[in-house]
């Protein structure tokens, strides 16, 4: 076997086949090609053979696409080497990831292990986890559900919300995000939930009330400020010791100022007292709410469980802890496996944790004689997945401990414990480094290294320098230097967004200008949030762009747009979510001009035009003059009317296929190119989507509906080019770069983290792991003196105890160990915070070193930092969360106080040229003793301008720009969403089918005299807020006999205009000259008016709309079109229900509860409660099923009978009758 081209530490790599060996491999050194060759070499005759037959060569890869590679490369070489039985054998070899070997060993004893060795593995675990949650939150919010458990969960409510944000204290910090985490934190431990310890607290006020004491007499302030939280103090101790005591304590502690007597050094002490006691007091206080935390957790954990086996199904956790115990508890399986390989290799070592490799050392034989461990610890980046770098650097010590103790085992040494291990028949292990890189010039090798050595003042420590290798070949074509930065200072996130983008494509626009290939260029970004900014930045410079990498799939431009077509087929009246963004897309295009003729409905007998919904206007030809025969409104209704007449009858999924092809979307992208070709990908991935759920559920439109939703919920990659997209430049995260190489390579959005403002910290501690969960919310408390404090006081009060006021810390390091009891709950939260977050900071380094070196010939650095305001203005850098700074002073020139020369022209290196870096300021700014004066602005179409260069130069400047071919774009128009208006549905000549709404199945079970007349168009002033109208007017011209007087309906009618007419126009009172219209309008008789006049005033009176006039976003006459139904009930009238819910009353902020009011006139003076409540228990219902599915949890249904001829009927005179329903 010819070796002879190895370097000499490849070499060392491959015949070292007879102990524990690790390997430091820096990027792009050659690693799989070297091991590679050491698993032939060990087949080769040449090692003895070391292994007979490649069953005895167990190797663990990070990824199944690295472990297909790695099984290619073997079995090629194994040819070139003559062994062609032995490459036979190659596809059954032990070459997989780590998931893929346990999941063999479990298969293969299964019996012995008593599970299914048909298992499935869960690939997206996502939608299981949130059956479960569900699951287990029905039954404990269920009629019959225990008492104590109500409770708890009522405590838990208290603190966090279910689903949604918490605000702006806690964000994002819910409950059923607190149980994911937990679990997912569990289920890295091999004790589950067992080994998670939740901190409690104690409610001790003593070290508090003496700091309080210190104060006395230090000022009149400061001590009527003492002795207030010293009286609060009291109480506490005296009370019960519940939350809302807690909150009155915290309340009533205030700081006060420093002064010689009591100086800013005690003030600070007393601050980190409050700081410790308040964490310590609410987590004693909360005691049920923790409880009941981790009781849903554990029935969680449980009911996931039982789903998983259900489907006979484990997931990757799963697989790995099963493993991990049948290798522990199982010696005969054991045994069987750790004699079994001669060699085990572990690729991206960096990538795992402790559990992985407890694992693996079962198989290794004793003294881990035949493991061999590679990896690089700069670029451990995944973390998030679990895994930990100081696995790989303990691994490292171990290895070198066993080799210095064989060196140091001469007569007469003294060993220590480790050394004595390694002297007593355990071979001594070897570590080698890897530095010679075969990809990057050696310029930018030097830049990288100048960015991270830490022994030069760099990012990391121990960095491992690399070395160019002088074979490589060079592919720059363009004359450009290899290393380039920007800076951008000042503006808006959104602006230095877009400075970074516009800069970086003219730099790819000025490479390819000069001959380098627009395929080999790439857009390397830290999370996708902003790809679409920089993607049309590139297009905007005429060069093609895909973006090729992470899991944006879900927020692109054209996967929405199949979300809209979807939704417009299940349900053509949900006009916000389906036909509005669907017409308004590149797929039909429509502009401000087709939108009017969509809403516009023409009366031929009276020759008025009127609004129409956009759903009619498809399925009408009718349109006024001037908006007739627009060609792209002729085009979508062809293509909707007839997808709309087959859903239901053919494929969902073909229909949505057609739409797409019908529509000439896929020929206008395929002229597009690349880009094109990316986006057409895109949407082929979103078609076999629907088609899957379509498969799944059966050709159920809503089911389908839902199941695309929860599809796109997922992480998803986007669609794959069929070519490569190589014509391109590509835009990916660098977690999809690992791996890859490219000529050119900009980096961007990858320097900074945020800091942690939940309200909960957690992470793995010696033995297990540590969770510290704070309450995101308080409720609202009364004061000793009587004052009444809302919840988001209480919750500012308390914020500042762990997170201080401005950039002051309450409880500072460096008084922690002075006011912290040994394992305080405070100083618990803060260590994990701060962990946490050095430890994201120190990953993002190496996300950037990952990053860099992907680049084969060029790199650019895209960075940037806010301008703080006042009257210091100055670039807002934070070296706790970001690495701007400290790269910018390593490539920059310095000054004398070491600090970055930002308005340089070129980097600190001796071949640097002028342009090579770029200070893009976007507002004044002061730097050090330097002033600097905004040199470049944003113009209205999102363009850099430099200098002072106005908008019309700049136009000009545009008309040099190549603009890529692109689909044709809707002109700018508003859209009016139901979030801020009621938008009121008509009745539309939908396809034939089977509808019902509750006024048409009522009939069957009740005679309902209260029910409305027939709807009839109310003119309405819409520019009821100008000066010269309140909207209250009613025309006589305006008024249309629509129903003979004394029409008994009449009355429900006016009533319901009135209130809608209340709620749209914000009003509290009826004008009477509108209530003389709406009289005049339906005809109503004397007697009827008067019955209305009493109707609307007890209306106004009412406690109950005092209640619904509370919710932050209160609607009227909302209308529904509800495709099927889940209660069978209902259903069995038919597959559509619609209609229009008369108030409707939300909070944006808790997006599971919803309040409905439904106004009843009349009815029949003898009915009891109990008849009440049964004659509406279907008009609830339907309510009840359109809102729970269109994502409300809670519904509250509230009948408010108004009215009726006879008034003994209503207990108190001025309240109406109301019967609610909880659903």
């Amino acid at each position: 076997m010819d070796l002879s081209t190895l370097m000499p530490q490849q070499l060392q790599i491959v015949k070292t086949l007879d102990r524990p060996l690790f390997v430091s491999a820096g990027a792009g050194s050659g690693k799989t090609f070297t091991l590679t060759r050491r698993i032939v070499y060990a087949l080769s005759p040449e090692s003895g053979p070391f292994v007979e037959h490649l069953d005895q060569v167990l190797a663990i890869t990070f990824t199944k696409d690295a472990a297909a590679e790695i099984r290619d490369r073997v079995r090629r070489a194994l040819i070139d080497e003559g062994m062609d039985e032995e490459a036979l054998t190659v596809d059954d070899a032990w070459i997989s990831t780590i998931h893929g070997m346990c999941s063999r060993i479990l298969r293969a004893h299964a019996l012995e292990l008593g599970i299914d060795p048909e298992f499935t593995v869960l690939t997206d675990t996502d939608e299981l986890m949130d059956q479960a949650v569900e699951h287990v939150l029905a039954r404990a919010t269920a009629p019959d559900a225990a008492p104590e458990l109500a409770a708890s969960l009522k405590a838990l409510y208290a603190w966090y919300p279910m689903a949604g944000e918490g605000g702006p204290f806690g964000t994002g910090t819910t409950i059923k995000g607190l149980v994911r985490d937990l679990l997912e934190l569990s289920s890295q431990l091999p004790g589950g939930m067992d080994d998670v310890c939740v901190a409690r607290g104690q409610a001790d006020t003593s070290a508090l009330a003496d700091a309080y004491r210190a104060a006395l007499g230090a000022s009149k302030a400061a001590t009527e400020k003492a002795q207030t939280a010293l009286d609060a103090i009291d109480a506490f101790e005296a009370s019960g010791k519940t939350m809302a005591d807690a909150a009155r304590l915290m309340m009533s502690c205030t700081m006060p100022r420093a002064s010689k007597a009591f100086p800013k050094e005690q003030v600070e002490l007393l601050k980190a007292e409050a700081a410790d006691a308040f964490i310590n007091i609410v987590l004693a206080c909360g005691g049920p709410a923790l409880d009941a935390l981790v009781g849903l957790a554990r029935s969680v954990e449980a009911e996931y469980r039982a789903l998983k086996a259900a489907q006979s199904a484990l997931d990757n956790n799963d697989l790995l802890r099963m493993a991990y115990e049948a290798l522990r508890d199982y010696p005969a399986i054991r045994v069987a496996y750790e004699s079994r390989f001669k060699m085990v290799m572990i690729d991206e070592f960096q990538d795992t944790d402790q559990m992985q490799v407890d694992l693996i050392c079962y198989l290794t034989g004793a003294g881990e004689r035949a493991l061999c461990t590679v990896g690089d610890a700069q670029q451990s980046i995944y973390r998030f997945r679990g895994a930990e770098v100081e696995v790989f650097r303990r691994q490292e010590r171990k290895v070198g401990a066993s080799g210095a103790a064989a060196a140091a085992s001469t007569p007469g040494a003294v060993l220590a414990s480790s050394e004595v291990s390694a002297s007593s028949g355990a071979p001594a292990g070897e570590l080698v480094k890897l530095v010679r890189n075969f990809r990057s010039h050696d310029e930018v090798l030097r830049y990288v290294a100048r960015v991270f050595d830490g022994d030069d003042g760099g990012l990391m420590q121990g960095f491992l320098d690399l070395e160019a290798s002088d074979g490589r070949k060079d592919t720059l074509v363009a004359d450009a230097s290899r290393r380039q930065a920007l800076f951008v200072a000042g503006g808006s996130t959104q602006e230095r967004t877009q400075a970074k983008a516009r800069a970086i494509a003219e730099r790819f626009r000025a490479l390819a200008d000069a001959g380098q290939p627009q395929g080999g260029m790439v857009l390397l970004l830290g999370r996708m949030t902003n790809a679409d900014v920089y993607a049309q930045a590139f297009r905007d410079q005429g060069l093609d762009c895909v973006i090729a990498g992470g899991s944006v799939f879900a927020q692109a431009a054209e996967v929405q747009t199949v979300r809209a077509l979807v939704c417009a087929l299940a349900n053509p009246a949900d006009t916000a979510q389906g036909l509005m963004p669907l017409l308004a897309s590149p797929m039909f295009a429509l502009g401000a001009q087709e939108f009017l003729a969509l809403a516009t409905k023409l009366d031929d007998q009276t020759g008025e035009t009127s609004r129409r919904n956009i759903d009619a206007g498809i399925m009408s030809d009718s349109d006024v003059p001037g908006l007739q025969d627009l060609p792209l409104v002729t085009r979508a209704r062809e293509v909707l009317r007839y997808a709309l007449r087959r859903v239901g009858r053919d494929s969902f999924a073909a229909i949505a296929r057609d739409v797409v092809n019908a529509s000439g979307w896929f020929v206008r992208l395929a002229q597009r190119g690349p880009e094109g070709k990316a986006i057409a990908a895109n949407v082929l991935k979103a078609l076999d989507a629907v088609a899957e759920a379509e498969a799944e559920f059966g050709n159920s439109p809503r089911s389908i509906a839902l199941a695309f939703d929860r599809f796109l919920a997922g992480k998803e990659a986007p669609g794959a080019l069929n070519e490569g997209g190589d014509g391109a430049v590509r835009i990916m995260t660098v977690h999809a770069s690992k791996g890859l190489e490219y000529p050119v390579v900009a980096v961007a959005e990858c320097f900074g983290v945020r800091k942690s403002s939940g309200a909960a910290q957690m992470g793995r501690v010696e033995g297990g792991a540590q969770v510290v969960a704070l309450p995101a919310r308080f409720d609202g408390v009364k004061l000793a003196d009587g004052t009444f404090v809302k919840g988001d006081d209480v919750k500012k009060q308390f914020e500042h105890a762990f997170k201080g006021k401005g950039t002051s810390l309450w409880l500072p390091p460096e008084l922690m160990e002075d006011v912290c009891a040994t394992g305080s709950p405070a100083e618990a939260f803060a260590r994990l915070r701060n962990d946490d977050l050095r430890l994201s900071l120190e990953e993002r380094a190496r996300l950037l070193y990952v990053a860099m070196t992907r680049a084969r010939e060029l790199v650019i650095l895209a960075m940037d930092a806010g301008v703080s305001r006042g009257k210091v203005t100055a670039p807002t850098f934070d070296v706790e969360t970001d690495l701007t700074y400290d790269v910018l002073r390593r490539i920059l020139p310095t000054d004398a106080l070491d600090m970055p020369q930002l308005d340089a022209d070129r980097l600190v290196f001796d071949n640097s040229q002028p342009g090579d870096y770029e200070l893009i300021s976007l507002s004044d700014f002061t730097f050090g003793e330097q002033a600097f004066e905004a040199n470049a602005s944003l113009d209205a179409e999102g363009r850099l301008v430099r200098g002072d260069a106005d908008a019309d130069a700049a136009d000009d400047s545009a008309s040099t720009i190549v603009p890529g071919p692109a689909d044709p774009k809707p002109d700018s128009f508003e859209l009016v969403y139901p979030q801020a208006v009621g938008v009121r549905m008509g009745t539309c000549p939908f396809p034939a089918r089977d509808s019902y709404s509750y006024s048409s199945i009522a009939a069957a079970l009740h005679a309902e005299t209260e029910d409305r007349a027939a709807e009839a168009r109310v003119p309405m002033d819409e520019s009821g807020d100008d000066a010269e109208s309140d909207g209250s007017e009613i025309t006589d011209a305006d008024v249309a006999a629509v129903e003979p007087a004394g029409n008994p309906m009449a009355l429900g009618s006016a009533f319901h205009a009135a209130c809608q007419w209340l709620i749209e126009m914000g009003a509290d009172a009826l004008p009477a000259e509108r209530a003389d219209a709406l009289a005049r309008l339906w005809c109503l008789t004397p007697e009827q008016r008067e019955r209305f006049d009493v109707a609307l005033d007890r209306w106004l009176k009412s406690a109950v709309r005092a209640d619904l006039l509370a919710w932050p976003c209160v609607r009227a006459e909302v209308p529904f079109f509800s495709l099927g139904c889940e209660d069978e009930d209902i259903a069995r009238y038919g597959a559509y229900a619609e209609g229009a819910i008369d108030a409707l009353a939300t909070n944006p902020a808790d997006s599971s509860r919803a309040l409905v009011i439904d106004y009843k006139t009349g009815g029949t003076p003898d009915e009891t409660p109990d008849q009440l409540l049964e004659k509406h228990a279907l008009q609830a219902r339907v309510y009840a099923d359109v809102l729970h599915k269109a994502g409300f949890e809670a519904v509250t249904v509230k009948f408010v009978r108004v009215e009726q001829a006879d008034p003994t009927i209503f207990v108190e005179p001025s309240e109406p009758q109301v019967v609610t329903y909880n659903l």
